[in-house]
């Protein structure tokens, strides 16, 4: 088993970080002009139906208001979606390599 890590003072300036930035709430309309994705990815991104993404974009009766749930959701999605942008490519090839490494033992088991 692993031993619990004592969070460091680093720790805890990034949790601020992450909070002055993900606590806010993003509506989807917001998310859609930073990122090119369909009602159904949308959908996939919130854990929620393409029925029930479609009624936020709807008119009159049929509207829905996502909660704010999902809209702190797409907050969180999209300041990691940037932060994946702004990680230096070596840092991308290291995970890659990673990622290809686990694969390869999970195929071999």
């Amino acid at each position: 088993m692993i031993a619990a890590k004592t969070p460091t003072r680093r720790h805890w300036e990034l949790f601020e970080v992450y909070k002055a930035k993900v606590a806010i709430k993003m509506e989807p309309e917001e998310f859609l002009k930073h990122w090119a994705v369909n009602y159904e990815e949308l959908a996939e991104l919130c854990g929620r139906s393409k029925s029930t993404v479609a009624h936020w974009f709807s008119q009159g009766e049929h509207r829905r208001e996502p909660s704010e749930s999902d809209k702190r959701r797409l907050a969180e999605i999209h300041a990691l979606w940037i932060q994946f942008e702004n990680e230096p490519a070596h840092l991308r090839e290291i995970w890659a390599r990673k990622r290809r490494r686990k694969h390869n033992t999970n195929c071999n088991d």
